[in-house]
């Protein structure tokens, strides 16, 4: 016994001094790259575009090597951009404040309208509105198989819509753990239940501006030229649910069932997973009134996103709504403010300042002028740029790469059609949900993964039908939307 702990304890201090050389490589190694092709070469900028150019390529090493937490990478974007941009020559005594320019994005309003969608999320879970909703869905549509994924997948699209899909896979596994145990093992439509939530969970987000991060970014990018929420969704819903209707009929096709009803009655008692213990533990009873408050809340907030158009209140504004509601009727408190994602939040700000500096200093226009666009329609931008940020989400973040591509994206798209380039900034950030080939390529994909009921086959299989597929339906829609109105 004393053997094995000497062996394990050894195993373990090896794991970690190789995980430490791993950081301080892929950290120094990042430095030393971007610091070679930044400073070495001789390029047609200004000082501050070269410094620029450094930060980029520094942070991206940093980004796609994880040497770093991902939102640290955001903090040390802004500080070396208030240390190399804010201040001429490093005259910190002389220099004007320029250097405050890189902390705006902390106020920016995107920032508020995505925190409060963190803040709808938490109080969807705390009084279990997502729970209740998701049985509730799943009871009306039956125990026929074809109906079962049904509802799976647009509960989980839906609440995907409003709610982080980490936080909504990690739900629907709560229910789906009660039912799986009534599919025998031999049933190839486990598979296609646990799918079901993936399909779901990765997709609805395209719909919404707060539903994921890439696309919050775009509109922060976009600026004046952003599409409101309701704008958002017009031009997002329609590819994301043609997406998510193939996907489906793929999924029934790969894994039909042996068996023509499920039994629902399983999730009736069903057990509440804490994140924060890793455990499952019995739901605690939550207070009818608070569940009615937040359900008005939503809807409240919802209907006035929607309706922007006709009472001409920023959606910024209105996000206050549910930022203030939830914490006024203490459907949150202070440990609940605690647990919200900040380091999304802080990452979506790095991104924002750092889109800002590439456009201040003129990198972005640098940048265009390496590719050559004469023979070159927006059209081909859009398709290679949406599978190039597909490819690379597979593999690091989807919001961090799209940080680093959206300025790029604008800078080229803007030289072909000042007027379409939207378009393409919009086009990428959609694409970059599209990424679902690997267990590790997003949250849900893990935490179905976890399940041990799906194989890393499964997500390939279904991953390269989305990468192949998605960014066609969405450069499509969009090119159509172009040109009808």
């Amino acid at each position: 016994m004393l053997d094995t702990r000497r062996h394990l304890r050894r195993f373990f201090n090896n794991a970690y001094e190789l995980s430490q050389q791993y950081v301080f490589l892929a950290f120094f190694g990042s430095f030393f790259i971007a610091f070679c092709v930044a400073f070495i070469p001789t390029y047609d900028l200004s000082q501050d575009g070269v410094m620029t150019l450094f930060i980029l390529l520094f942070a991206a090493g940093l980004w796609i090597t994880e040497a770093i937490p991902a939102f640290a990478v955001s903090l040390l974007v802004i500080a070396l951009e208030i240390v190399l941009l804010g201040f001429s020559d490093f005259d910190f005594e002389h220099s004007p404040k320029d250097w405050n320019i890189y902390l705006q994005p902390w106020s920016s309003p995107l920032i508020f309208l995505f925190l409060a969608g963190f803040i709808m999320s938490a109080a969807a879970s705390k009084v279990k509105l997502d729970i209740w909703l998701a049985k509730k869905v799943l009871f009306f549509v039956g125990g026929r198989p074809h109906n079962i994924v049904s509802g799976l997948i647009g509960i989980t699209f839906v609440l995907s819509m409003f709610v982080s899909n980490t936080a909504t896979s990690a739900m629907m596994m709560t229910i789906l753990i009660p039912m799986l145990a009534h599919i025998k093992d031999s049933n190839k439509f486990q598979k296609a239940v646990l799918l079901s939530v993936v399909i779901g969970a990765n997709l609805g987000g395209m719909v919404t501006i707060i539903g994921t991060p890439p696309n919050a970014i775009a509109v922060g990018i976009l600026g004046e030229n952003a599409p409101s929420f309701i704008e958002w969704m017009f031009l997002a819903s329609v590819p994301a649910i043609v997406t998510v209707l193939i996907l489906r009929y793929v999924i029934l096709k790969l894994y039909p069932s042996s068996e023509p009803f499920i039994d629902l009655k399983s999730i009736k008692e069903v057990d509440h997973f804490d994140d924060s213990t890793k455990k499952f533990s019995k739901i605690p009873t939550v207070p009818s009134w608070k569940k009615h408050v937040t359900i008005a809340v939503f809807i409240i907030t919802v209907m006035m996103w929607l309706t922007g158009p006709l009472h001409h209140i920023p959606t910024t504004v209105v996000s206050f709504i549910p930022i203030i509601g939830l914490t006024l009727f203490r459907i949150l408190d202070a440990d609940d403010i605690c647990k919200i994602r900040w380091d999304v939040i802080i990452l979506i700000i790095g991104g924002l300042s750092l889109g800002f500096a590439v456009s201040k200093t003129g990198l972005d226009i640098w940048f265009a002028t390496l590719i050559s666009t004469d023979h070159l329609s927006m059209l081909w931008i859009m398709f290679i740029f949406s599978y190039l940020v597909v490819v690379i989400s597979n593999f690091m973040s989807n919001t961090a790469a799209t940080n680093i591509m959206l300025p790029i994206v604008i800078a080229i798209a803007t030289t072909i059609s000042q007027e379409s380039s939207h378009l393409a900034v919009i086009a990428v950030a959609l694409s970059a949900s599209f990424a679902m080939t690997l267990p590790v390529s997003t949250p849900p994909n893990a935490i179905i993964y976890s399940s041990k009921k799906v194989a890393s086959k499964d997500f390939l299989i279904l991953g390269l039908i989305t990468a192949l597929i998605g960014p066609v339906i969405v450069i499509g829609w969009l090119s159509f939307i172009e040109i009808v109105f």
